[in-house]
């Protein structure tokens, strides 16, 4: 009887502890398409550098933020609105080719995953790739997956993102 239960128990450690893929991923909903040949997002084609996106302060409009720390305002054309609208997880995105990673652009929520609230987005470093929270002060390294650096936390949230050249769409 002994043995029965120490297989048991093996076997239920083995399925809670295997490899989740959908771990790294948010459960926030997710649906932005960009043409990533086009100004500012060419940004993201670059190895280091990041863009990031957030909700608009009015209905049909986004913004976005170039590496250099410019913010603009992008109205979603209203196609766009009707057939299939924007959403942004808990706190907006930030997307780019992390320079250790896999060559692939990368999505990210802006949202710090220790704190889980829209309002405690990372504060982003361009220069270091380190996005740090203001409130908890956990410093993530955007560049090697978004892992915590400083401060105890899992890693930035991923979403997945595909690339049907030139549009990159990021869904989950």
């Amino acid at each position: 009887m002994k043995k029965i239960a120490k297989v048991l128990l093996l076997v239920a450690a083995m399925l809670f502890t295997g490899c989740d893929d959908d771990s790294q991923y948010s459960i926030y909903r997710v649906n932005f398409v960009f043409d990533k040949s086009i100004s500012p997002y060419i940004h993201v084609n670059s190895y280091g550098e990041f863009i990031c996106v957030r909700r608009g302060s009015k209905a049909g409009q986004y913004q976005l933020t170039d590496p250099m720390g410019n913010t603009q305002t992008i109205l979603i054309p209203e196609m766009q609105m009707q057939t299939n609208p924007f959403h942004y997880g808990l706190g907006g995105l930030i997307i780019g080719t992390p320079m250790n990673c896999d060559g692939n652009i990368w999505a990210y929520d802006w949202a710090c995953p220790s704190c889980d609230n829209q309002r405690h987005r990372v504060e982003i470093d361009h220069i270091t790739g380190y996005a740090k929270c203001p409130n908890c002060v956990t410093t993530f390294d955007l560049n090697s997956g978004g892992f915590a650096i400083e401060g105890k936390s899992r890693p930035l949230w991923h979403y997945r993102v595909y690339t049907i050249e030139p549009n990159v769409i990021i869904q989950n």
